[in-house]
């Protein structure tokens, strides 16, 4: 029977070659902690964070493109990180203020890649001003949100009236509730954005244009919470939502609002 097992199992090599077997993935790689997207001053330093010990590779290959590039042109930095887990400080220095892209795979001692890459990391080099230049392709923008015909708060780009807001506007919360709010755009295709949360309680994530807001568990009184974002590409378009988070009756001040 063992002979048999071991004949099935040849067998299935034989037929089908290694690199039709599914490839190994890297795992995640972590740059100041960010997954997606991190944000970097001129001259500072990165911390990136990996561990390949998952699929049991010992080398990690780390390549710096800028924005406009493609993945097989020359990167601009080129890194190759010894051991199986760990943290490597990454330096930036004498690269110009841009939007890069990171990509990292396990590798061999040589470099060569033994596993899938990693999920692509987005490098924001500079601040906002990283952006100036930078023009996301329209497959990365996602489903586009919903536009507002009517907005509050409005700029001009190139004599255009373009603006972004969310949706709701203004909104009372009692403690612990939760909120969701989206942004629109107006006169612009969808683009990514900034989003802040100015006061209290937890401001979480669905995707680029779709966030959660809890309002804190414990609140005496009432106190005003501000979200605002802001275009990464036209970083003098923003808008913003209110939130009054109060341990009153929302009810019952919304009733005292209308009157």
């Amino acid at each position: 029977m063992l002979r048999s097992f071991l004949l099935a199992f040849w067998a299935v090599f034989t037929v089908f070659p290694s690199d039709a077997i599914a490839q190994l993935t890297t795992p995640p790689v972590f740059l100041n902690e960010k997954i997606k997207l991190a944000e970097l001053a001129i001259g500072q330093r990165a911390t990136l964070r990996y561990d390949l010990r998952p699929i049991g590779a010992q080398n990690l290959r780390v390549v710096l493109f800028r924005h406009d590039q493609e993945i097989t042109d020359t990167p601009v930095r080129e890194w190759i990180i010894r051991g199986a887990s760990g943290r490597e400080r990454l330096s930036f220095k004498d690269l110009p203020r841009a939007v890069y892209t990171m990509l990292a795979f396990a590798c061999d001692e040589s470099g060569e890649a033994v596993a899938e890459r990693a999920p692509i990391v987005h490098v924001e080099y500079g601040g906002w001003r990283a952006w100036e230049e930078f023009q996301p392709p329209v497959e990365t923008v996602g489903t586009p949100p919903p536009s507002f015909d009517e907005l509050d708060v409005t700029t001009s780009i190139r004599n255009v009236d373009v603006a972004i807001a969310l949706n709701p506007q203004a909104v009372v919360l009692a403690p612990g509730q939760e909120m969701e709010f989206t942004a629109g755009f107006h006169n612009m295709g969808p683009e990514h954005l900034k989003w802040k949360l100015v006061g209290d309680g937890e401001l979480k994530e669905i995707d680029n244009f779709h966030y959660v807001y809890k309002a804190p568990d414990q609140q005496i009184g009432s106190k005003m919470v501000r979200i605002e974002i802001q275009s990464l590409a036209h970083p003098e378009v923003t808008g913003g939502a209110s939130i009054l988070v109060t341990d009153a009756n929302p009810e019952s001040l919304n009733q005292r609002r209308e009157e």
